[in-house]
Formats: C-alpha cells, sequence, structure tokens
C-alpha cells in the first residue's frame, strides 16, 4: 500500500488577528502522539507563517490523522490553539499527483483564526525511504527526525547522496541538542560526541566539511559548558580541532580560536596533569603561527613562554618541546637579530637531536630543525664551520628520511653556501635537488609554492652571481609567478613570494634594461609591503628591495622623486633593523649608494659626503670573504672619484684606486660583476690623469677599459660603456687612432647586443635611444685615419639596427640549404617565428589582468628569448661550415660597392668630430671621401631646429591632417627656407657634385642620386638644395640629379635585387579615404584615384574606397598587387614609432603591423599622405617611418612625404607621376623617381619656386 506524507506543512495566521500570538511564542502540532516544533517563519501579506521542517506521515490505522497545534507562552505554559482531521480515503480521492491542502483549526475557544497549509506527496511501495541504522542515534526522537527529513528532502526531488545525508544527521543532530535547557547537563556531553563523531571522520577521509561540522559542534558545547566537569576536555577538543583547519586553512580566526581554547585548557589543568607539557607545546605552536600573520613579538615572546614552561615540566628530557622552544627562539632571533635567542636555539635543538634515538618517527624533523637553526647562524656570522655542520645535518636527514620537504630544505642550504663561496656545484646542486623535491610533490599539496619559491631564488641567484644567462633569470620568475599564483590570498607567505618575485624581476632588469620588469618589480614589491603589517619580521628585507626598485628607475629616467623614494624606503628598512643584525651592511651600503647617486644628478656635496660614510660604516661591518665587500669597495671608490671631481683633493682619488684596486683583487676571473669594476677602476685613473697629466695613469685608465670591454661574462650595456670609454680615452688622451679604432669596433659588435633579437621591437628603440651617435662618431675616427673602406662599413653596421635585425631574419639560405638542409630549414622556421615574436608589445603589469593570464604573457616573453637564442646558436653553427664564415655578417666593402650600380650613392656622416661625404660610384674600386669642412655638426644641428620651427609655425608637423593648417608664414618661407637650403647646397651636395664632377644637366632626364645621410641632416631636405633668389631658383640641385633616399645600402642592394626577381606588374591596388571615421575630410583622395584608373587604362587596378578600404582588406590587396597608392591621413606618433599609421576606414594600419608583413608581388608604393618618411629624431639612425618600413615589408621603391601635404597637391603630383609611369607597354617602378622629379618641377612652375611647403615634402626612396 502507498505511503502518504504531508510535506511544507505551514500554520498560518490572519493579520488582523496576529496580534493574539506573541512574537517569542513557541508552536507545536502534535499528531500521531508525536509532538514537532514548529518554526516561525515569516511575515506575509496574509500574516505570519509558522514552517514545520518535517513531514507528517498519515497511517492506515486509525484511517483518520488528527494534527492538534499548541502554543508554548510563556515557558512551560501550553495552551491549544485549534485542531484539524484528514482523513486518508478523503486525501486519496482528491489528490491528483500533487496538491495544496488549505484546511481552518476547529477550536473551542476564543483563539485566533487559523490555517493549516500542506501539500500532499505519494509514495509507492516500491520506492521507501532508505534505512538508517538505529544505533547511529542518540534516541528514537533523533531517528525519527532524521528519518522524517530525509523523507522531505526524497519527496522534493533533492539528490540525496553520502555528503548530504552526513548533512542532515548533523543537522539534526545539532539542531535537536540545542533544544534540550541549558540546565540539562547531557547537552554539552551530546554536542561534544557529536564533534568527536564528525572529527573521527574528518581523520579517516580529510574531507574539511566534516572537520567544519566538528568545530561547529565543539564551539556550542563549550558554550553551555562553564562550570561542567568535561569542560577543561570541551576546550582541548575544540583547540585540536581548530588546529587541524589551521593546517589548510590558515584562517588567522581559527589561530586566535585555537589559542583562546588551549589558554583555557590550561587554566583549568593542574601542572601535575600527565598531558599538560603536550598542550602548552601546543599552544606554543599556535602562538608562533599567530607570529606569522602578526610579526607581533609578543606572539613570539608568548610562544617561548609556553614552550619553556613545556620544558620545565618534563625536566628538559622531552626532544619535542625542546626541538619546538628551539624553534620559536630562531623565529625571534630573526625578528630581533640576539645572538642569545640563536645560540639557546641550536643548544635546544642539539639537546633534542641527543634525546632522540635512532629510528624514532621524529628523528629526521628533529634533525632538520638543528640544520636550520645552524644555517641561521651562519647567516650572521659567516662562520662555513656553521654551514658546513648544517648541510652534514640536512644530508643525515634526507638519508632518514629522504622526502620532497628535506630534499627542499637542502637546496635552501646550498644556496645559502653559494652566496659566500661561489662554488658552482653548490648552486647547480641547490637547483637539482629543489627540482627533485618538485618531482616527487604530488599537485595541489601545500608545499608547492614554498619549493617553487626557493627554486626561483636558486635561478635567480646562479643568474646574478654567475651565469648572467637568461634562461636562469626567466625560469626564476617562472617558478616565482607560479609560487604567487597557486597561494591564496591571505596566506602569509604569499608576501615572502611577492617580494622574492620582485627581486627576479629587478634582476632581469637589470641585464635587459626593459623598463617592463622594472615596472612589474615594483609593483609586486608595493604588493608584498602592503601585505607585511608594521613590526613584521621580514618588512626591512622588502622595503630594502622596494628602496633598490625606485634606485632603478631613478638611474634610468633621472627623476629626483624616485631618489627620494628610494632613499626614504632604504632609511625605513635601517631603522626597522636592529643593531648587529646580519642584513645591517647591505642595507647601509644601499641607501650609501644611493645617496651618491643622488649626488651625481644633484650636485649636492652633502650627498656626497653622507654616502661616503655610510658605505664606510657597511664595509666596516662586512668580514672579509663577504662576497659583497667588492661591490661595497667599487661603490666607496666610485664616491671617492666623484668627490675628488668636485674637490681636486688628490687625497679622495688616490684612495677610489686603492679600493677599487682590493675590489678588483676580491673578485674572481669569470664573475659577471667584474667588468664593471674594471671600467671605474679606469675611470679613476682617468680622473688621476686629468691632475697628474702622468701618461702611467693614461695607459692604466685605458688597459682597465679594454680588459672591462673585452669580458665576455660582462653585461652587453657594460662591456658597451667601457669600449666606447677605451676609443674616447685613447683618442683624447693618446691620440692612439688605432687603439681607438679597436675600442669603437668592440662597441658596435656589441650594439646588436644591447638592442638584442631577443627583445620586443619597441624595446630594442628604447635601448638604441640611450646609445646615442656612436656609430657616426666611430666613422669619424676612422675617416680621420684615412680608413674610409672601415668608416663604411661601421656606417652600414651601426645604422638601421632593427631593420637589418628584421632582414637577417628573411635572408634566403638556398646557398646554406646545399649543404646543410637540415640546418637551413631550422633557421628559416626559428626566423619566422623571432619575427612574430618581436612585434609582442608588454606593458607596465595590470592588476585587473587575470592571475593565469599575466602568467601567460610572461611565458610569451620568455618563448620570445628562447627563440633569439635558438637562433643565435643556429647562426653559429652555420658560420662554423666552411665557406659560411661571414653568414649573416655585415657586408665588407667589396658587397657594399655593388649599391652604386644605377648611380652614385652619397653616404654623409655628421659628427661632432668631423663631417664628410663617402661616396660610391660605380667603377671605382676605392671609397669616395669628400670632407665637408665647411658643414659641422653644431651648424646641422642648427639648421634642423630652424627648419622644425618653421614648420611647426605652419601648422605640417600636424598629426591627424593632410590639409595644411598655415599660420601667418609670410616673411618665415621667404627667409628662412631659402636660408637653409642654400646651406645644404654650398656646404654639402655643391661639394659632392664638384667631387663627382657633375655639371647642370642638358637633358629632360639628369642622372640619378641616392643620399644616406645621418645625425641632424638625416631630416633636412637635401633633395631640394639650391639657391633661390628674388621668387626664382637660380642654382638647384634638380638641375644636376634625380636625387633618391636610402636608408642603408644594404636596403638598395636588397630592393635591386628583388626588382629583378619580380619583374612582372600584377597590377596596382589604390585606396582613397576622403571621409575617414574622426579625421578631418580628403576630398580630392577621390580625385587622386580617378586620375590614376584614368593613367593606368589597360592596366589592372583594384580600387578601395571609403568604407570599403578596411585594413583586412588593404592588406589583402597589397599581397595580391605589385604596387599600393595610398591616399588617405596618417599618423606620427612620436612616443612609440612603431606606431605610425595609415588612417583607414575601420583603424589605423601600423608600422608594428607593415613590417611584420613580406609582400610577395611587392614592388613600388605611393604614400600619398602626411609625414610617411618623417622618422623619429631620438632615433636618427633608424630610420624609423611609414616609407622605410615598406621597404622593409619588400616594397623597393617608395614615393613619401616629408611633412604634412595640402590635400589639392596630392592629385597633381599623383596624376603626373602615374602618367610617366604609365606610358610604356610594361610599367616600371625605378622610373619612379624620374616621375617625381617631372612632377614635383610641374608643381614648383603651378605654385612658384618659394611655396616650399607644397613641393618640397615629396621625396622618393629605394630604386
Amino acid at each position: 500500500m502507498s505511503d502518504i506524507y504531508l510535506i511544507d506543512v505551514a500554520i498560518r495566521c490572519p493579520s488582523d488577528t496576529n496580534d493574539m500570538i506573541p512574537d517569542d511564542a513557541r508552536l507545536f502540532i502534535v499528531g500521531s502522539n508525536k509532538v514537532k516544533r514548529i518554526e516561525r517563519f515569516a511575515k506575509e501579506p496574509k500574516g505570519p507563517s509558522w514552517i514545520l521542517s518535517e513531514s507528517i506521515q498519515m497511517y492506515d490505522n486509525p484511517l483518520s490523522t488528527k494534527l492538534t497545534v499548541m502554543m508554548e507562552y510563556p515557558i512551560h505554559h501550553f495552551k491549544q490553539l485549534g485542531f484539524v482531521e484528514l482523513g486518508r480515503d478523503d486525501v486519496l480521492a482528491q489528490r491528483t499527483e500533487k496538491y495544496e491542502i488549505v484546511r481552518p483549526l476547529l477550536q473551542d475557544n476564543d483563539g485566533p483564526q487559523l490555517q493549516l497549509i500542506a501539500h500532499c506527496v505519494i509514495i509507492p511501495p516500491d520506492n521507501p525511504p532508505e534505512k538508517y541504522s538505529s544505533k547511529a542515534f542518540e534516541d528514537a526522537i533523533e531517528e525519527e527526525t532524521f528519518k522524517s527529513r530525509l523523507t522531505v528532502a526524497i519527496l522534493r526531488g533533492q539528490k540525496i547522496g553520502e555528503a548530504e545525508t552526513l548533512c542532515m544527521s548533523f543537522d539534526v543532530k545539532y539542531d535537536l541538542a540545542l533544544q534540550l535547557s541549558n540546565d540539562n547537563p547531557d547537552k554539552p556531553m551530546r554536542l561534544m560526541r557529536l564533534g568527536d563523531t564528525f572529527r573521527t571522520l574528518y581523520q579517516e577521509s580529510l574531507a574539511n566539511v566534516e572537520l567544519d561540522l566538528a568545530i561547529t559542534a565543539y564551539q556550542a558545547a563549550v558554550t553551555f559548558a562553564p562550570g561542567h566537569r568535561w569542560e577543561a576536555e570541551l576546550h582541548k577538543k575544540l583547540g585540536l580541532a581548530l588546529v587541524d583547519r589551521m593546517e589548510h586553512s590558515n584562517e588567522f580566526s581559527d589561530i586566535e580560536n585555537a589559542v583562546c581554547a588551549f589558554e583555557r585548557w590550561l587554566t583549568l589543568t593542574p601542572d601535575c596533569h600527565d598531558d599538560k607539557h603536550i598542550y602548552l607545546n601546543t599552544l606554543g605552536i599556535c602562538f608562533c603561527r599567530r607570529f606569522d600573520h602578526s610579526g607581533e613579538r609578543v606572539d613570539i615572546d608568548h610562544a617561548i613562554a609556553a614552550h619553556e614552561r613545556a620544558v620545565h615540566l618534563t625536566n628538559d628530557d622531552n626532544a619535542c618541546c625542546l626541538s619546538n622552544l628551539g624553534n620559536s627562539l630562531i623565529c625571534r632571533y630573526k625578528l630581533l637579530g640576539e645572538l642569545v635567542d640563536l645560540d639557546k636555539a641550536i643548544f635546544a635543538h642539539e639537546r633534542a637531536a641527543q634525546l632522540t634515538p635512532d629510528g624514532d618517527a621524529n628523528k629526521a624533523a628533529v634533525m632538520g630543525n638543528l640544520a636550520s637553526s645552524l644555517m641561521s647562524r651562519f647567516q650572521c656570522s659567516g662562520d662555513f664551520v656553521d654551514i658546513n655542520k648544517a648541510i652534514f645535518v640536512q644530508e643525515r636527514v634526507l638519508h632518514l628520511k629522504p622526502d620532497a620537504k628535506h630534499l627542499h630544505n637542502l637546496g635552501v642550504f646550498l644556496l645559502l653556501r653559494f652566496r659566500f663561496s661561489r662554488d658552482l656545484v653548490d648552486i647547480d646542486k641547490a637547483i637539482s635537488t629543489q627540482e627533485q623535491a618538485m618531482h616527487l610533490t604530488p599537485d595541489g599539496h601545500p608545499d608547492i609554492p614554498n619549493i617553487l619559491s626557493s627554486l626561483g631564488n636558486s635561478f635567480g641567484r646562479r643568474f646574478s652571481d654567475w651565469s648572467q644567462s637568461l634562461i636562469d633569470i626567466d625560469k626564476a620568475i617562472s617558478a616565482h609567478e607560479r609560487a604567487v599564483y597557486l597561494t591564496p590570498d591571505g596566506y602569509p607567505k604569499k608576501r615572502l613570494y611577492l617580494g622574492n618575485l620582485a627581486i627576479s624581476f629587478g634582476r632581469r632588469f637589470s641585464a635587459s634594461g626593459d623598463i617592463v620588469d622594472l615596472n612589474k618589480a615594483i609593483f609586486n614589491d608595493e604588493r608584498a609591503l602592503y601585505l607585511h603589517p608594521d613590526g613584521h619580521i621580514d618588512k626591512p628585507k622588502v622595503l630594502n628591495s622596494l628602496g633598490g626598485d625606485f634606485r632603478s628607475r631613478f638611474e634610468r629616467f633621472g627623476d629626483l622623486v624616485d631618489a627620494d623614494k628610494s632613499i626614504s624606503a632604504y632609511e625605513r628598512a635601517l631603522h626597522l633593523t636592529p643593531d648587529g643584525h646580519a642584513e645591517m651592511p647591505s642595507q647601509l651600503s644601499n641607501l650609501g649608494s644611493t645617496y651618491i647617486l643622488r649626488y651625481r644628478h644633484s650636485g649636492d656635496i652633502v650627498d656626497n659626503d653622507k654616502g661616503i660614510s655610510i658605505i664606510k660604516q657597511a664595509l666596516h661591518l662586512t668580514p672579509d670573504g663577504d662576497p659583497n665587500k667588492p661591490t661595497r669597495l667599487n661603490n666607496l671608490g666610485r664616491a671617492l672619484s666623484d668627490r675628488f671631481k668636485h674637490s681636486g683633493e688628490l687625497v679622495d682619488i688616490e684612495q677610489s684606486i686603492s679600493v677599487q684596486e682590493e675590489a678588483l683583487h676580491l673578485i674572481p676571473d669569470g664573475h659577471p660583476g667584474k667588468s664593471l669594476c674594471l671600467n671605474n677602476l679606469g675611470n679613476s685613473f682617468f680622473d688621476h690623469f686629468s691632475q697628474s697629466r702622468d701618461l702611467a695613469d693614461s695607459s692604466a685608465a685605458i688597459s682597465y677599459f679594454h680588459l672591462a670591454a673585452i669580458d665576455s661574462t660582462g653585461s652587453p650595456s657594460a662591456r658597451y660603456g667601457a669600449a666606447l670609454q677605451w676609443a674616447r680615452s685613447s683618442l683624447t688622451i693618446d691620440l692612439d687612432l688605432s687603439s681607438a679604432l679597436q675600442g669603437y669596433a668592440v662597441a658596435l659588435d656589441l650594439l646588436p647586443r644591447v638592442a638584442s633579437l631577443g627583445q620586443t621591437i619597441l624595446a630594442r628603440h628604447r635601448e638604441l635611444t640611450s646609445t646615442g651617435h656612436v656609430t657616426s662618431e666611430a666613422a669619424a675616427a676612422a675617416i680621420s685615419a684615412g680608413q674610409y673602406d672601415m668608416a663604411l662599413e661601421w656606417l652600414e653596421q651601426g645604422r638601421c639596427i632593427v631593420w637589418n635585425q628584421l632582414l637577417n631574419l628573411r635572408t634566403p639560405v638556398d646557398a646554406l640549404r646545399d649543404v646543410n638542409a637540415s640546418l637551413a630549414d631550422d633557421i628559416i622556421r626559428t626566423s619566422r617565428a623571432l619575427e612574430l615574436a618581436s612585434t609582442h608589445s608588454a606593458d607596465s603589469p595590470d592588476i585587473s589582468i587575470p592571475s593565469d593570464l599575466q602568467l601567460s604573457m610572461e611565458q610569451v616573453a620568455q618563448h620570445h628569448r628562447r627563440l633569439a637564442e635558438e637562433w643565435e646558436r643556429l647562426v653559429k653553427r652555420a658560420r662554423d661550415i666552411p665557406g659560411f664564415e661571414d653568414f649573416l655578417q655585415p657586408k665588407k666593402v667589396e658587397l657594399l660597392h655593388t649599391a652604386a650600380d644605377a648611380g652614385p650613392v652619397v653616404i654623409i656622416n655628421i659628427d661632432k668630430l668631423r663631417c664628410d661625404a663617402l661616396v660610391l660610384v660605380a667603377g671605382l674600386k676605392e671609397v669616395m671621401h669628400i670632407p665637408l669642412d665647411h658643414f659641422p655638426y653644431k651648424r646641422a644641428k642648427q639648421l634642423h631646429e630652424s627648419l622644425n620651427q618653421l614648420l611647426l609655425s605652419a601648422g605640417v608637423r600636424a598629426r591627424d591632417t593632410r590639409a595644411m593648417r598655415r599660420v601667418n608664414v609670410t616673411g618665415t618661407t621667404d627667409a628662412d627656407f631659402p636660408l637653409i637650403l642654400s646651406d645644404i647646397w654650398s656646404n654639402v651636395v655643391k661639394p659632392v657634385l664638384d667631387g663627382l664632377a657633375f655639371t647642370a644637366s642638358c637633358t629632360v632626364d639628369p642622372p640619378r642620386i641616392w643620399w644616406c645621410a645621418t645625425g641632424p641632416l638625416a631630416f633636412l631636405p637635401i633633395h631640394a638644395a639650391g639657391i633661390y633668389d628674388k621668387g626664382v631658383a637660380s642654382v638647384n640641385i634638380s638641375d644636376y640629379v634625380v636625387s633618391s633616399y636610402i636608408p642603408t645600402l644594404n636596403a638598395l642592394i636588397n630592393a635591386a635585387k628583388h626588382h629583378e626577381e619580380c619583374r612582372t606588374f600584377q597590377g596596382i591596388l589604390t585606396v582613397s579615404q576622403p571621409n575617414t571615421p574622426g579625421q578631418s575630410v580628403l576630398p580630392n583622395t577621390t580625385v587622386e584615384l580617378a586620375q590614376i584608373k584614368k593613367r593606368a587604362c589597360g592596366f589592372s587596378v583594384h580600387v578601395l574606397e571609403g568604407s570599403f578600404a578596411l585594413v583586412e582588406s588593404v592588406v589583402k590587396g597589397m599581397e595580391a598587387n605589385s604596387w599600393v597608392h595610398l591616399a588617405c591621413h596618417a599618423v606620427q606618433d612620436t612616443a612609440e614609432p612603431t606606431r605610425s599609421a595609415l588612417c583607414l576606414y575601420d583603424g589605423c594600419l601600423d608600422l608594428a603591423t607593415i613590417i611584420t608583413k613580406s609582400f610577395p608581388h611587392a614592388d613600388f608604393a605611393f604614400l600619398s599622405a602626411c609625414q610617411t618618411a618623417t622618422g623619429d629624431e631620438k632615433l636618427s639612425e633608424e630610420a624609423i617611418h611609414l616609407a622605410a618600413g615598406l621597404m622593409l615589408a619588400g616594397y623597393g621603391g617608395t614615393i613619401a612625404t616629408m611633412w604634412s601635404i595640402q590635400d589639392k597637391d596630392g592629385p597633381v603630383i599623383a596624376d603626373s607621376v602615374y602618367s610617366d609611369l604609365f606610358s610604356d607597354t610594361e610599367p616600371d617602378s625605378t622610373r619612379a623617381a624620374l616621375a617625381l622629379h617631372h612632377a614635383v618641377k610641374y608643381l614648383r612652375q603651378k605654385e612658384g619656386d618659394l611655396a616650399f611647403l607644397s613641393w618640397v615634402p615629396f621625396i622618393h626612396m629605394g630604386i
């Protein structure tokens, strides 16, 4: 027979009578001799309701069920409110599947009118509720209540598994226990038994939910336990359960509650109790955990006091109590730096180790604590006896228990010994053991972040102290980032992991110079600092690291605010560090060196004096053998040299040389810091020479610069600086051109490593900005020595570094494939991947980016560096093959001569030392040298500044318009422009043309000439040079030659070769943007395209105009056609030149995108837009503009603009150019320069020679 159940039973009181039932009244329902309490539920529009959480079963006998509702108010005073009888047959006759029953309660008094509401559910006989053993319950009521709730859940369709059943069982037991009166002595006992049950279940399953339920029961039990005979036991059980949860939750509230529980147990328990020492020991551990969170001394003092009482109660014979006492003393030592705590800790650990017999399960842990305390004493004393003993003990520990934890600790000890011994065996073994520890630790284990952080420290230390390999520092950062990612917020060690991550980013910045790394270091240090409360043991360490970050940023940008922040952080760290602490010398040294650095920018000698005094204090505290001593001596030497420059006192420079020689003596060969030390010593000898004039000093200076430059272990930037010092000192002191040229050769060889392939293009440009005009400087020195071939090769090698790197990645390897096909394929594969990676950019860390995405961004950057390293290895393998020694090496002059096959190529070197033209002429093996004695660097710079001012006044340096906004330039144009152009003619162009014996051409088509200028001249219009007198050009360069520009000789050579390979015309893509969203209108671009279509009649013309000119469509069109004409807006981004772009309908086609492309049919591009050949003044040798970018992408020739052009001029030039280019049966892009020559001449005739702003901006680049 089916069972009938009433569920969702409720008693509702109508709103007009609800005041007859007090708010705190308790209602019960009585049926079948069972009493069930009904909980007050909520106030509803129809009145308040009381809800029954259990079901009511209707039985077969009797056939009806009487339900009576009782009210208890006040306590123990019961009143019947009404009843209702429900017949089984009546219910069955009315039911469909499930329905609501609403019945008024019958009453025999004047009580409130109540309603009973319920839902009826029928359970077939083949689906009875699951049975549970009665042994699991305290009594029948508990069992019946549980079964009733289980039935309700099943009837409601809830999923009831083992976990749900356990929680329901707990709720029933907990609720019924709480319903017992507070004076019932069984109330806390039932709650305690409930807690015991679920803690036992937790110990079997380690399911956190069961432990949470146990703690809930214990906490309720102790609430009702005061004065109870089991009160102490309840507090102990609660404390132990909280300790269990602390192991995985690390919630501060659990630590607090555990401390309170054990303190209460100890208060209630006499000293004679057998277990008192055990729970004193546990209380001490809890105080230690609280100290980990708070960093407060009072917590560690309480911990030590508890452990000392435990040791006292056991008569110093309990190994566990002694070992924990030692751990607490170590914590206080690290906080206060008091050696007495350290010595007591070691004594306690040694005693514990003696008391623990071999074979004892705790032997490994006890000995591990001893090893850790010995390590701490070594950090303070530097006595190798301690660290050697620590490692010996830890190796014994590992023999006893070869697990991941002890492997990790051994790695930490080996890393520490390496910091002082510099023995590579130690650091390699440290990394090896920590990697083994990682391998043995299962995923998800709570120790993984700690092992990862230690492994990161080892990789970082190997990088900074020895290898300087980016692989090491990348691995360090990956490990630290993973440790941070795996550590939840609120966990105390997260701040430690963040600090370690910041240190690694700072180390990589020191090597790479990538400001993104420095920003990430500051970001993570500030996060770590925020998480460290005042007084925390590690706060000085984080402040010290943050001070270093701000100092690095100050060194990079020179903002005194950063210097002040650095000094403030260092001073705070020093203030928080007690006298005698092991880190005191390091903090003093950092603070002193920052004062000295600030002096170099501010000139305040007080800063320098203060810095010298502080570093001397640091050295006084630094023991012999400390690996940091050479660095501190070096810093002191530099500061003394600075003071000598200010005071002229010989004693300062002599002391400087003395301390730096001592530093050099202490640094072993192969150390990455040796190059910097050699360079600094060279500077000090150079300073001494400035007063002594003793050639022995100058010789020593140059010798040290030389040694620093060729030290292969030094960083590229440090070696590059030393090479420049070597070259410049040789020139200015000894007038030794041979030595100077050797120095410049090393510097130029290092340039591509300073701006390495492993960096993004933007990062490389940032690095090159700081290198200045060294290429022109070196070329000038070579010219002075009569080494014109060398000067030419250097100008080619040291200019357009980034473009040349990208071209190398695209260089065909056909000849290599014939010898080693596999190597050739590897080079092509790596080159393509590396070129793609080069365009990736990274900014400052964004806290809005999820941690896993930030990890992936770091992985992308590391993959980029690995590709660069692989590419260099592959290229080296190729160069080892006989006949391929010059594979991808800078071209020699013999090959560079081929650039002049179609006409003379003039490379003009502008330098402060001298200015010259180097000319290549077909058929002439020698490089022609033409001195430009009347055009000094200063004059070139003045002309460049004048032109800039003129263009700014005329409004043609606008970023976003083709239309020229003239601003009253009357007079300015007439005066300044002719002056600029005549100066260029008289002092640059005329000497070159005379040297070539060129005369004014009598033909329509003058000979071709190519210009490649450096320095300020790269931004001046050589192609327009001439004498403009009384409104006409009496002499003009265009009367002699047709001018083109090139970024490098190699670019011209490659363009000519590519043109020969792709001679067949594949059509022209024409793009017009008359109404670009967000830009001013350009109506004449439509006219421009119409004229091109007219001139190209009979040829393939692909038109994209207006809304059809989308970025993707334009790129596809460029891939399919030989030529491209772009009539649109363009923008020049001076902050990030590779973001300079052509403005299309749906966005920008920027230079960064263009240079990643290699258009297969590319031949000629006409950029009828603004400032497409403007370039970046900070990177004058890099040719960073759209025209050069298109040449890199394969376009052998381009027409571009030096500044904004008038909208009406575009169609005039375009019509004239294309009328010439499409005049033959086969279009020939090599006629583009001549076509532009004719077009500009026509525009000059139309507008007048003095309309310089109209006709001068149009230029031709390439073949």
